[in-house]
């Protein structure tokens, strides 16, 4: 299954951070993270699946995107899964959550990185972001974790 996971920024260089409802079916426990899902039929693009992710669990609208050349392979509920990260640049707006969070704050970069539940190499994440900030990208060549 491909997916997608995005950072979000907005014009103040601040990140969101979700906080996902204890109803998540993989991890049954809440936590901050950013936003992910499922590329759908009605996506032609994962670029497609970034910007309706974003607009279906923040109603917040994508201005630009950027793949970062990272992507993640895992199984999750007996699907084998395939995660495209992104950042994706939105304007500061007033956010509308769907059932999947409870709550969200924007955040300054090392603030963000304390408090996101990070599953991987939190160095490489910090590498990553640090430049995505920009729009750079960290990796040259696609890195899969």
């Amino acid at each position: 299954m491909e997916k997608i996971l995005t950072f979000i920024i907005n014009e103040k260089n601040e990140l969101l951070l979700l906080q996902g409802s204890d109803s998540d079916p993989q991890f049954q426990k809440s936590f901050w993270y950013v936003v992910t899902g499922g590329k759908e039929d009605n996506d032609n693009t994962l670029e497609d699946t970034v910007k309706r992710e974003v607009k279906e669990e923040t109603t917040l609208v994508v201005d630009e995107l950027l793949y970062l050349n990272w992507n993640f392979k895992y199984n999750s509920l007996g699907k084998s899964c395939k995660e495209y990260v992104y950042i994706s640049k939105v304007k500061k707006a007033r956010i509308k959550l769907n059932e999947e969070s409870i709550s969200y704050k924007w955040l300054k970069l090392n603030a963000f990185l304390d408090q996101i539940d990070w599953f991987y190499d939190k160095d490489n994440l910090e590498k990553v972001l640090s430049s995505a900030v920009d729009f750079k990208l960290y990796f040259d060549c696609e890195k899969s974790e």
